[in-house]
């Protein structure tokens, strides 16, 4: 398995669902659905005014799970690392339109993209079997 095997999966079986260690110190599950494979990293997009941006911040581990509908799911665990990469920003529009709608431009101070550093992912099939990828 490799990253853009695992990014295709995001994209095929949106939403993700992302869980972090919220401030209160207990865990947040929140659906996600913006994957955008560059390069040798995987991208997601969020506003800095949500508590995803804050939790983050406090503990920068995250775990992701994904279904297919044919029972196959794909689990990641990295740490999330905030960047202010204005081309990443700008490939996050192209792929995504309806970002447009929520910060109007990807130079909108609110508009932030991570990705995932020491990725490590499971993808398990409804057979029992299962590929590793670690970065």
């Amino acid at each position: 398995m490799d990253l853009k095997e695992i990014a295709q999966f995001l994209d095929e079986n949106a939403p993700a669902f992302l869980a972090t260690l919220g401030t209160c110190g207990n865990p947040r599950v929140r659906p996600i659905q913006s994957p955008l494979l560059v390069k040798d990293r995987i991208y997601f997009c969020t506003a800095n005014t949500k508590g995803l941006f804050k939790h983050i911040q406090n503990y920068n581990g995250i775990e992701f799970c994904s279904c297919s509908k044919e029972g196959t799911f794909l689990r990641l665990r990295a740490n999330a690392v905030f960047e202010s990469n204005l081309e990443v920003k700008k490939m996050m529009f192209e792929k995504y339109p309806y970002l447009a709608n929520l910060y109007e431009n990807p130079e909108n101070p609110k508009f932030e993209v991570f990705y995932l550093d020491n990725l490590s992912a499971r993808m398990q099939f409804n057979n029992g079997e299962f590929k590793i990828f670690k970065a």
